[in-house]
């Protein structure tokens, strides 16, 4: 069976000719259409805050290097490493200490009430636990308190995660059981590998039924009206479906969908790999981190009509894979689990969001 598998993915990479040859992105210079925010290790997501100059970025680190919550600041370069103190009179579930590491996968900023933001993490540092903070940002920058943390069961493997408003969220569980080559041919072939699931402090753990999909990758929520959408990756699909489950609605979309972000006009955005599934990102994932390009493009969704629009797209080798696009103040800002940097463009007019 490993013998056929090696040997289909020869056959894809033939049909595909320089598909599965990583391209190898040196130095770190912006230009005139890209401007780059080096010195980051695997910065997988990326949340705004509000009209302040500063992202939050989920630097996902590696075997070597701890993960880290990264505040960004669009206008100087600034990058800060951000500790948290802890909030000893926070009253949200906690599942034990405040975490020594991180290792953050997708994460979710929403608005306090009274000013200030909410961040869930997805933490698979120390077994797989979705952590709460409070973000504050002053004139020397965002700080962060934490405010406890929810374990994820066994049975779950989270990889994104989005407020449904109150205290409840929403992850991605991309896959069940060991990562083996069944799995990988139902990544291929684009088989349900997974779904959405809810917590909430009264309910706990439930599947949102409807949401099965082929590796569950981003997650966005819209607390206004309970709808939830997933990106599939493996079977290039959005789903939508109530919180509570039921009315889902599932249609193709034209990339290899990972993480989903909420333009200013209210559009999903999903980014993802347009080349051959699984094959096309090989050689990029056996880098180690150095940067590394292969062809993707963004999509933006409308969330009521699920109509779709391609407002970005990039093929010549300069920008790292993207596994995250967000839309704020007029550029499109994007990161990558295959490289070091956050890479920025400007929207055109046509596609100002």
């Amino acid at each position: 069976m490993r013998a056929c598998a090696s040997g289909l993915v020869s056959v894809l990479c033939l049909i595909g000719l320089s598909a599965c040859d990583p391209i190898v992105i040196e130095g770190c210079e912006s230009s005139a259409d890209i401007k780059v925010y080096c010195g980051l290790e695997k910065p997988e997501d990326i949340e705004p805050l509000g009209t302040h100059p500063w992202l939050l970025v989920s630097e996902l680190g590696s075997g070597s290097v701890p993960g880290n919550i990264v505040a960004l600041n669009i206008e100087t370069n600034q990058l800060t490493r951000l500790e948290a103190v802890v909030d000893s009179d926070s009253t949200f579930s906690q599942c034990g200490a405040a975490p020594p590491n991180l290792r953050p996968r997708g994460f979710h900023v929403s608005d306090l009430p009274n000013g200030g933001f909410r961040l869930l993490v997805v933490n698979a540092a120390d077994g797989e636990r979705i952590e709460r903070y409070r973000v504050d940002v002053g004139d020397h920058g965002p700080t962060l308190t934490w405010q406890g943390c929810v374990a994820v069961p066994e049975t779950v493997f989270p990889n994104d995660v989005a407020s449904t408003g109150n205290e409840g969220f929403v992850v991605s569980h991309m896959y069940d059981g060991p990562r083996s080559i069944w799995l990988q041919a139902k990544f291929l072939f684009g088989i349900h590998t997974g779904y959405a699931v809810t917590w909430d402090r009264v309910a706990g753990w439930n599947k949102v039924e409807g949401t099965d999909a082929s590796f569950p990758n981003g997650v966005e929520a819209d607390p206004g009206t309970g709808r939830i959408f997933v990106g599939s990756t493996y079977g290039q699909t959005l789903v939508a479906a109530d919180v509570g489950g039921g009315n889902a609605r599932t249609v193709r979309i034209p990339v290899q969908s990972d993480n989903l972000t909420l333009a200013p006009d209210g559009r999903l955005l999903s980014v993802g790999h347009t080349g051959i599934p699984i094959v096309g990102t090989r050689g990029c994932r056996r880098l180690s981190g150095r940067p590394c390009s292969f062809p993707f493009a963004v999509v933006a969704i409308n969330p009521e009509t699920l109509e779709q629009e391609i407002i970005y797209e990039h093929t010549d080798g300069r920008i790292p894979g993207a596994s995250v696009a967000l839309s704020h103040q007029g550029y499109l800002y994007m990161g990558t689990v295959f490289g070091d940097r956050v890479s920025r463009v400007r929207l055109s007019t046509e596609t100002q969001l």
